[in-house]
Order: structure tokens, then sequence, then C-alpha cells
């Protein structure tokens, strides 16, 4: 039965992979589901990598060296706590960098932290040299967390107006994973079993369904690159934009 896609611009991270997808979380934890997603979606925006690169809300630097190793210069920006190792210390609200600064920023899973996520998104277009790229990670679900700085989830066209009015242009969009994923990860959340075999089961059991029935109304994030205009070059291929007419797919 053919129908069209929620989410007509986003790619599935896995849909181009053979066989199980790589993790550095086990298939047995409770939190494998939202990092397979993520991690693979983050492994597809490592070409845009390079340069000097700029990681907003850095934490623990968790991808510096693998995601984001191929930028020239790396540094770490974020709140000074036992959880940060950053090379700045400073909000995502004030970069203190001139601007056109970085060729690449990078800020994942950081902006339901911000409670000013248009003026972060603003900074961070401001210290990109033209051309450059953002790769950013946000949360459509996931549990209360980082209390009390757990202030916003994303829907799809709240995302990409928020990146367009920041100046951007959209490249890719990544949903992190359809509706078995969603489900999955939530099940993970709620259920009472501790043995690490009924993890393993549901994890494997949802991850093959998300994959295979391509039921997508539902997702657990979004990964995006856009770039910043260069007027002064040749110009750049169009970028993808919110209303773009979706073509049926089918499952």
């Amino acid at each position: 039965m053919a129908r069209i896609p929620a989410h007509p611009l986003a790619q599935h991270p896995l849909d181009d992979l053979k066989g199980r997808p790589e993790c550095s979380q086990p298939m047995h934890s409770r939190i494998y589901l939202v990092f397979v997603m993520l991690e693979n979606s983050l492994r597809q925006c490592a070409p845009f990598v390079k340069g000097r690169l700029l990681d907003v809300g850095c934490g623990r630097r968790p991808y510096e060296k693998t995601f984001f190793s191929g930028a020239t210069e790396y540094i770490g920006a974020d709140y000074l706590t036992d959880r940060s190792k950053p090379d700045v210390v400073c909000s995502a609200l004030e970069l203190p960098f001139p601007e056109k600064s970085f060729d690449t920023v990078v800020s994942t899973e950081v902006l339901e932290h911000v409670p000013d996520p248009r003026r972060a998104l603003g900074e961070m277009h401001r210290v990109l040299k033209p051309g450059g790229f953002l790769i950013l990670s946000a949360p459509m679900y996931w549990p209360r967390h980082d209390l009390p700085y757990d202030f916003f989830r994303y829907p799809y066209d709240g995302l990409l107006h928020l990146v367009k009015e920041s100046g951007l242009e959209m490249r890719k969009v990544f949903n992190r994973g359809r509706s078995y994923a969603f489900l999955g990860q939530a099940l993970q959340h709620v259920h009472p079993v501790p043995a690490k075999a009924i993890t393993w089961l549901i994890n494997r059991f949802f991850l093959w369904c998300d994959r295979h029935l391509h039921h997508d109304h539902l997702t657990l994030g979004w990964t995006i690159v856009a770039q910043k205009p260069d007027t002064t070059r040749a110009p750049a291929p169009e970028p993808i934009v919110a209303d773009t007419p979706a073509e049926e797919i089918s499952d």
C-alpha cells in the first residue's frame, strides 16, 4: 500500500546500511535504540566536518575522536561541571568568538537545554564562516532529564523553522528512527523486568520492525546538516525546504 511519508525531507540513518549497525551501546542496553540512531546519523554527517570546529555544549567530548575527527582543530565550549571538559567555558547564548571563526559548528543533544534556542542558533550562525556547516541533533522524545534545565522537544516543522529563521540553509535531515524505534525506546523506559535478555529481545524486535515496516509518524529525534550561505562564491545547490512536495513511497 502506497502512502505519503510523514516527514518528507527526512532520511532514516539505517536505510542504506546492510547488516547490523555499529553502536557504542550493547544490544542489551536500555538506551541502545536512541544511541544506534544518533550515532549512525552522525556517522553520515562526518563528510561535512572540516577545518576549525566548535562543539557547542561539548560535555565530555564523546565524538571528538570519531565522527568529528575530520576537523583540523577541535574546540569544545560548555559550562564547567563534573560532566564536561570544555576548552572554553561559556553559554551557547553568548559564544565568545569573533564572527566567521569556524568552518564547522556541531551541537549534539544540547538545544533542548537552551532557554532561547533561536538566539543559540543565531550565535552558531554568527561564528560560522560563509559556506561552513552546522551539524546539530535534537530530541523529539526523551524523558525529563538534566533538571531543571530541560526546556524543549522539537517537532519536524519547528526545527526546520528555527534553522531557516537563523539564516542557515538545510542540506540534510535525518529522522532518528521511525515509529517502532520510538515505541521500543519508550517501552525500555517503563518495563520493569531487569533481565538483559528481555532488554536485548525488545531492542532486536523493534529495530527489525523500524528498518522494515517504515511507519514514520513518530521518531526519537533529528540530526541535521545546515549551511551558512556564501554570497562570494558560485551558488550552492538549492537548499531543501519544508514545503517540498512529498513523493509516495511503499512499505
